[in-house]
């Protein structure tokens, strides 16, 4: 049993709620995510932590948040996910290009999509090739009319031969696939809108797509006015578990090797991607349509929860950590199968603690943004449980926890765990940024 003591220093007292910040300036507002860091959080840790001219690893980069931050702290980027989607959020976001090479492709893609889509309604095109969706129930979500409007644009971003202009144009369409579909609004998770008022529905395809093309634009040319066009952002759609592996592509481990991060700021997934916060559920429909892209297969797109952290359930081998046992002993009492899913995540995890050490520089910072979910009514106590893993992994036993917002639950024992003293019930707030060093 790891009975180490933990020293934990818990910061209160500094304000890192953000509290009615703008957090989509920039390119940050191209397209929504979930459970996305704010980047506030995000711009303080690595200007707190870290210098210009470093390299940020990201290695749950999600949409690529903390990739922008860096490139506008001047720090060279590594973002990482297994989310196809994810990936080329990222990669757009946190690379800047020129609104004057945007707005060129632009005035002759917008009249020649729209000359295509207007000769569709005035029924001069007849038909329009539709890509494979055989095997998904993508006809559940969208109109025939809707979807004919989709290939259409579809078809012209295909043709346009500069990459990093067409998954601009890719960002944009993915946000229309989502606005034009018959999903409730508002939602991460896909539920259809109800029936009255899908029988209403008739949406503006073109004239949706044209409202994110022209506002995406903007906000990438203030990126690409305000940003440090001197340093990298690499995206590698990848998995964190294989980090420094043969598993992992090659270039991604030659970039780390040769430019280990001095930093490391992530979020990672909660734990519970089917139920809780359903990345590859938000991605489905957009992925489907951007098949076309490499990386976007349909076996990747179906499975994306399910290759998450904790996606599946193998052999659990048990972590012999204090505060995670006892977690799962409480889990356990009410649902052996949860109790399960929640070692099988840790477990998950704990190899890309592994990894995310073994990768960074000396005397580097690990700082991981986590809430702290409830599994059959009990709080899982996350943040206390990365400390433990984290100085068994390596990390100096001198954890900093920055609590970020007022708790509302209770760990579900009485007090504190043994090995951590002086931690009480009003640190188990809803969010906490664990920070570590090598």
């Amino acid at each position: 049993m790891f009975s180490e003591i933990i020293n934990v220093k818990v910061v209160e007292g500094e304000d890192w709620d953000f509290r009615g910040v703008d957090t989509r300036y920039m390119t940050h507002g191209l397209h929504p995510y979930p459970a996305r860091m704010i980047p506030q959080v995000a711009g303080r840790l690595l200007r707190r932590y870290a210098s210009r001219g470093d390299v940020v690893l990201d290695p749950f980069c999600g949409s690529g948040g903390v990739l922008v931050e860096a490139r506008l702290a001047g720090m060279h980027s590594v973002g990482v996910d297994i989310n196809p989607l994810a990936c080329l959020l990222a990669e757009v976001k946190s690379n800047p290009l020129s609104p004057d090479v945007i707005w060129s492709y632009w005035s002759k893609l917008k009249v020649a999509m729209g000359n295509d889509v207007r000769a569709f309604k005035f029924r001069e095109i007849k038909s329009v090739e539709l890509p494979d969706f055989s095997g998904t129930n993508i006809e559940y979500w969208f109109k025939p009319a809707t979807m004919m409007e989709l290939a259409i644009i579809r078809k012209h971003l295909e043709d346009v031969e500069d990459e990093r202009v067409r998954k601009f144009f890719d960002v944009c369409f993915s946000l229309t696939v989502r606005e034009v579909s018959g999903t409730r609004k508002g939602e991460f998770k896909l539920y259809r809108m109800p029936k009255e008022e899908w029988e209403k529905y008739f949406p503006d395809v073109f004239g949706v797509f044209v409202k994110h093309v022209e506002d995406a634009a903007r906000k990438m040319g203030e990126f690409y006015n305000a940003c440090d066009k001197s340093v990298f952002s690499r995206v590698f759609m990848a998995d964190t578990r294989d980090m420094l592996t043969e598993r992992f592509p090659r270039d991604a481990n030659e970039l780390l090797l040769s430019m280990p991060p001095k930093i490391i700021v992530t979020s990672p997934p909660y734990g519970d991607s089917r139920t809780t916060v359903a990345y590859g559920q938000f991605s489905r429909l957009s992925s489907l349509w951007l098949n076309f892209e490499k990386g976007f297969d349909k076996k990747t797109i179906m499975k994306v929860d399910e290759m998450s952290l904790g996606g599946r359930l193998g052999e659990i081998s048990k972590l012999d950590l204090p505060t995670l046992n006892m977690t799962l002993e409480a889990i356990s009492k009410s649902d052996g199968r949860r109790a399960m899913e929640c070692a099988s995540f840790f477990l998950d995890l704990y190899k890309c603690l592994e990894n995310m050490y073994r990768c960074l520089k000396e005397d580097g910072y690990c700082c991981i943004v986590v809430a702290n979910r409830t599994m059959k009514r009990v709080q899982v106590p996350t943040h206390i449980i990365i400390a433990e893993m984290g100085v068994q992994v390596g990390f100096k036993n001198d954890v900093t926890i920055i609590p970020r917002t007022i708790p509302s639950k209770r760990l579900p024992w009485e007090n504190a765990p043994e090995n951590i003293p002086g931690l009480k019930g009003k640190t188990m707030s809803k969010e906490n940024i664990i920070i570590m060093k090598k």
